[in-house]
């Protein structure tokens, strides 16, 4: 393969991998901030209503459950991301070398 086609197809690929990365950052702040309105929402609902605080405690830890699983679930499609760019960085760096040997 030309060194030209290469270099397309890995700027290709890279560009996909970046997409998803982007998509994986967007995602978390969504997350985050969905999760953020919610507890609030929650919490003025409980003060506004004046009931019993616990049903509230008991659904605050549930949401924070949820929200580390949430970060440890992007942690790993993150981790996936960048594996993946580095072993398209190196696979291209080393095609390079067989053409220039060439």
């Amino acid at each position: 393969m030309k060194e030209e086609q290469m270099t397309a197809d890995y700027q290709r690929k890279r560009r996909t991998l970046e997409e998803d990365e982007d998509i994986l950052k967007s995602t978390q702040r969504k997350g985050e901030q969905l999760i953020q309105e919610t507890l609030s929402d929650i919490y003025r609902i409980v003060q506004q209503s004046a009931v019993d605080s616990e049903p509230f405690d008991r659904a605050r830890q549930a949401i924070m459950q949820i929200e580390n699983d949430y970060h440890e679930e992007l942690s790993r499609a993150k981790k996936q991301v960048y594996l993946q760019q580095e072993e398209l960085e190196q696979d291209y760096r080393k095609d390079l070398q067989k053409t220039d040997g060439e």
